[in-house]
């Protein structure tokens, strides 16, 4: 027996957002029996305390246990993950909602001039100006804080009034992001300090200082154990549709996972000549010292010349991936690597939660290599497409006893298993891609 139902009027639907998956589940709602309808009602208010909590602890929150609760929902079609994923989908439409609902004086400035006018702007201004700094300094100061406020969609008053959490949070990434393009942190950093200064409020999350920077999404990967579930479940997927789609997500994966490339790579790479690499450790950690040359073009159009284990050049396509097959990959991906969510570290949770399932591939690769080649962060900068191996800190840095531990242990450079490896490849010579 499920609770009984409540004279309250029920909602005529549990979840509110735009995605199939939320109509599904709403679907399923309105057809199920009053009793369950009900239980659904207790379920998504308790889950909506805290959508990241495991079931165990929902389930002892509704005073059930944890089996009840997956027979429950299995018997209505449905499971825990997907419900926890469409309250995600519906907590993130609705902070974008909230934000759209601004007043006028919160947008983010349509351009410099509307910037120059605003109120926060003017007093900035005339600070900087009555502590006899020269034109050029102000202008530098001004020049930056527009760009972070473009940078961040956020209108100068926000940095004043919005919650100092989430103004932490936002820098947080800026700084990242920033280091990503290959921007040298401390300059960054420098400007920051500076529009905090002067704007009169911290706006620099407590303990970030002009010293190397550590990524907010610093351990973000995805595990070899979870790899090779993904791509079972790929292949799977392709033998019982023959949709040729689901074999070039597993390629896409792997190409992302050896080159450290970003998601325009798939679109723009060409494969070159065949080399022999001499290098022990790599060898070793790979492989085989027999290496396709792929080049791709990136992030300022920088091109980028990086290595595919000769074994894995089979899988790879000849010609680069279609925009269209980019798109349908992405979709593929992100539902495949959210049915693991409960068994990834914080990082990887925080970060899939932005939808980066192509950016993860790059966090991967990077952690992977560094540790199979000793933390040399020149050589994976090389190897992976970094403009400044400084910037590889923010993928793994490790304190220096953890350091020496893995500088001792051998580690692998592999994307799934051997016999999983073989599979793929038998089925892509079958499909001919």
């Amino acid at each position: 027996m499920v609770n009984p139902v409540s004279k309250v009027e029920l909602p005529t639907e549990i979840v509110k957002c735009e995605d199939p998956i939320c109509s599904r589940i709403n679907q399923i709602y309105q057809q199920a029996p009053p009793d369950y309808k009900q239980f659904l009602v207790n379920l998504t208010k308790q889950m909506r305390k805290n959508i990241r909590a495991p079931a165990e602890d929902i389930a002892i929150a509704l005073g059930l246990g944890r089996s009840t609760l997956f027979y429950r929902l299995q018997r209505l079609g449905l499971k825990f993950d997907d419900l926890q994923k469409a309250l995600l989908l519906e907590a993130e439409q609705e902070f974008k909602r909230k934000l759209e609902r601004r007043e006028i004086r919160r947008l983010p400035p349509r351009d410099k001039q509307e910037f120059l006018e605003r109120e926060t702007v003017r007093k900035m201004i005339q600070a900087i100006t009555a502590s006899g700094k020269k034109q050029r300094y102000i202008n530098r100061v001004i020049n930056s804080f527009y760009k972070l406020c473009r940078a961040l969609t956020l209108s100068p008053e926000d940095f004043k009034e919005l919650p100092r959490e989430q103004i932490f949070d936002l820098i947080t990434q800026y700084i990242s992001d920033r280091a990503s393009e290959g921007l040298d942190v401390n300059n960054v950093i420098k400007e920051l300090q500076a529009i905090q200064k002067w704007l009169g409020v911290r706006i620099l999350p407590p303990g970030v200082t002009q010293k190397e920077y550590k990524g907010k999404y610093q351990e973000a990967e995805i595990p070899p154990e979870i790899r090779n579930a993904v791509v079972s479940n790929l292949l799977e997927l392709y033998e019982s549709s023959k949709n040729p789609i689901f074999l070039k997500t597993i390629q896409a994966m792997a190409l992302l996972y050896y080159t450290g490339s970003r998601k325009q790579a798939l679109m723009n790479y060409q494969k070159g000549e065949f080399i022999t690499v001499g290098l022990d450790k790599l060898v070793k950690a790979v492989g085989t010292n027999r290496f396709r040359v792929i080049s791709t073009l990136e992030k300022k159009d920088i091109y980028w010349k990086k290595l595919i284990p000769a074994h894995y050049d089979e899988i790879i396509p000849p010609a680069p991936f279609r925009p269209s097959e980019v798109k349908a990959i992405g979709k593929i991906l992100k539902e495949q690597l959210m049915k693991y969510y409960n068994q990834y570290n914080a990082h990887t949770q925080l970060y899939l939660a932005r939808n980066k399932v192509f950016h993860i591939w790059r966090h991967t690769a990077t952690r992977e290599y560094l540790k199979a080649l000793g933390y040399n962060r020149y050589l994976v900068a090389k190897l992976l497409g970094w403009i400044k191996d400084s910037n590889l800190v923010i993928y793994g840095d490790y304190e220096l006893l953890r350091l020496l531990e893995l500088s001792t242990e051998e580690h692998t450079i592999k994307f799934i298993d051997d016999a999983l490896f073989n599979k793929v490849l038998m089925a892509v010579r079958r499909a001919g891609l």
